[in-house]
């Protein structure tokens, strides 16, 4: 008999299901060790964290020993990142002393083919992923318990906390409301001429803007009775690529908009999809693809809409360290799998996401024609009024993946060519406040900042309205009056802690030690002494 461990109970099942006989598999239900949740639990001097039983696994552990005891061989198959990877290390310091062949596997998709892989190609913890789990616990510990006390007795109030991504987070929040609040609007006015030329109607624009409307009076009178000449036509086509496949922020922040769902449920459902063999692994900062099954899902593009929509295997610009050997989130199969209600949805989602990242390029056709009026036998070329204009020439992805793109008529114009207006009006426009988060652009903006990481970001927006600091008003984030304090204090106590560069650096830290290229140790030391440096 052989012995597979995971930590969910889910992925168990399903694994269960491709291995059959001759296999147990059993589930962690998540972190066996973690630190305690009523101390520190991190020797400052020498920064050693103390790991101990999380509530009901020692009791589990001993039932996992029982089984392993009885197996000739045992494989870890924990998520392939750094808290999986922390997961198996104290299992694997559990049963090591059983003296049984112990393989740690990682697979990116619970497939049959991804299982039989992993299992053919065993490896042991990777502890370089071990010490950059320990190093983000240890330094999140540091900053969550050291910190946040100072802010209880500033603002007395002990639901309160700081940490290492959330307080960065809250910045982004407060300072966008406090740009809201500051937002005063201002109205402005353009020179519209409306003109019909076989049955289509189409405005063209003076890029000059008024503060008033009696500024434009004058001008407004001397259109009134000219005529308009087309200066220059041009048409050309312009290419849309198709988007990116999806990675844990695009699918976050596209999902939660699509789906009108938060993004903690988003990652949720994601990882039941990873954990049933639908998708591979949710948690991915790459968009590398497996070429074998972009082929695949090229075929099946090239079947099923035409040749001309199969577009190409793109690369793109991956980050120094990108989740190591991950893809993008991809389907592990085309067959619509059984599922209903917002998780059918998102499967929808991520399939026509990834067909379209392979699809051919979008095309449309871009008008422009400059037209100036005539009044007093001269052209007014000082007056340069701008038409455009775009048609979709080949619908391309668009065709697997529907997204908005405005279309304008405007007809094929010539040079030299005499118009005569059928109206010349006023339009008046009006300057807009910058939009608050919502949770998904909170997440990009996150992203964009290189601060948190694919695990982190479901859970920074969760913590933001666990401790009171936003409220969510039709779908946005609105901060509540103790966030502004809370940031406040931190900008003049602990400055570093919400500094974006700072925290982003913080994030590169952990990523050396996940590369072997430092001490975890140091990284801890070194940034928490810049953290502190308000105490």
């Amino acid at each position: 008999m052989k012995l597979f461990i995971v930590e969910s109970p889910t992925k168990a099942k399903t694994i269960a299901k491709y291995l059959g006989r001759g296999w147990i598999v059993r589930a962690t239900l998540g972190h066996i060790r973690d630190l305690p949740k009523d101390k520190l639990g991190v020797e400052e001097e020498t920064l050693k964290p103390t790991f101990v039983w999380v509530r009901g696994k020692r009791e589990l552990m001993e039932k996992l020993k029982a089984l392993a005891r009885k197996a000739e061989s045992i494989y870890i198959g924990t998520d392939p990142d750094r808290e999986g990877e922390a997961i198996a290390y104290f299992i694997y310091k559990e049963l090591e002393n059983l003296k049984k062949p112990i393989s740690r596997v990682v697979f990116y998709e619970v497939t049959p083919q991804g299982i039989r892989s992993a299992i053919q190609k065993p490896t042991t913890i990777n502890q370089n992923l071990v010490k950059a789990q320990f190093a983000r616990r240890v330094l999140d510990r540091l900053i969550g318990y050291k910190l946040s006390p100072y802010l209880w007795r500033a603002l007395s109030r002990n639901t309160l906390s700081v940490g290492r991504v959330q307080s960065p987070a809250l910045r982004l929040i407060v300072e966008r409301e406090r740009e809201i609040m500051a937002f005063r609007k201002k109205e402005y006015y353009y020179i519209k001429v409306v003109f019909e030329k076989d049955g289509v109607e189409f405005s063209a624009f003076w890029d000059y803007r008024f503060e008033k409307p009696e500024n434009a009076k004058p001008y407004l009178e001397k259109l009134k009775s000219a005529l308009f000449e087309v200066l220059s036509y041009e048409e050309k086509e312009e290419k849309h690529e198709p988007p990116k496949p999806f990675i844990t922020s695009s699918l976050q922040t596209v999902a939660s908009g699509v789906l009108k769902v938060g993004v903690e449920q988003v990652q949720k459902m994601a990882q039941k999809l990873y954990e049933e063999g639908y998708i591979t692994y949710p948690r991915t900062d790459s968009y590398r693809m497996n070429p074998q099954k972009a082929e695949e899902f090229m075929k099946y593009i090239e079947k099923t809409y035409g040749r001309e929509y199969v577009g190409r295997l793109r690369k793109f610009k991956e980050k120094e360290l990108s989740q190591g050997a991950h893809e993008c989130i991809r389907p592990t199969a085309l067959k619509v799998p059984p599922l209903k209600g917002k998780e059918l949805d998102l499967y929808m989602l991520i399939l026509k996401r990834t067909l379209a990242s392979l699809s051919s390029p979008a095309v449309f056709l871009k008008k422009k024609a400059l037209i100036v009026p005539i009044y007093e036998k001269r052209k007014g070329e000082d007056m340069r009024f701008l038409a455009k204009g775009s048609e979709l020439v080949f619908d391309g992805y668009l065709k697997i993946y529907p997204e908005e793109k405005e279309m304008v008529k405007l007809p094929p114009l010539k040079k030299g060519e005499v118009l005569k207006p059928k109206k010349i009006l006023l339009e008046k426009r009006q300057t807009q406040p910058p939009p608050r988060y919502t949770e998904g652009s909170l997440v990009k903006k996150l992203e964009e900042l290189g601060i948190g990481r694919p695990s982190t970001y479901a859970t920074i927006v969760k913590t933001l309205k666990e401790r009171g600091y936003v409220v969510e008003e039709k779908g946005h984030l609105k901060p509540t009056e103790i966030a502004f304090e809370v940031a406040d204090f931190l900008q003049e106590n602990f400055p570093k802690v919400i500094d974006y560069t700072f925290t982003s650096q913080m994030e590169e830290g952990l990523d050396k030690v996940e590369e072997g290229q430092r001490d975890w140790r140091e990284v801890v030391r070194e940034f928490f002494s810049q953290v502190k440096s308000g105490l």
